[in-house]
């Protein structure tokens, strides 16, 4: 199944490892450190300012204007905190 991120863009859903709200970036040095270093080595796509959620890929992470909670309905799943549009889980 793919899903639209925004900005036309579509992924295949089982590729996602992980959704972030980006406003952990704000919280955490570990998030944003990761964040710099997936955009140092060239595997950061989309437009930071514009961002809403950090979606973990398997080749890499894409920043989406879309939030959490409405890629959850959108690809038919629940977070894994409920209500919360944190975080996504998948298994590897």
């Amino acid at each position: 199944m793919y899903l639209h991120i925004g900005h036309d863009m579509m992924i295949d859903a089982e590729a996602i490892i992980a959704i972030l709200n980006k406003n952990l970036m704000d919280y955490s040095p570990e998030v944003r450190q990761m964040i710099h270093r997936f955009y140092a080595e060239g595997q950061l796509q989309g437009d930071l300012n514009d961002a809403k959620s950090l979606i973990f890929t398997s080749n890499g992470v894409i920043l989406s204007n879309i939030s959490p909670a409405t890629l959850y309905k959108r690809a038919g799943r629940t977070s894994s905190k409920e209500g919360t549009g944190s975080v996504w889980y998948t298994e590897i």
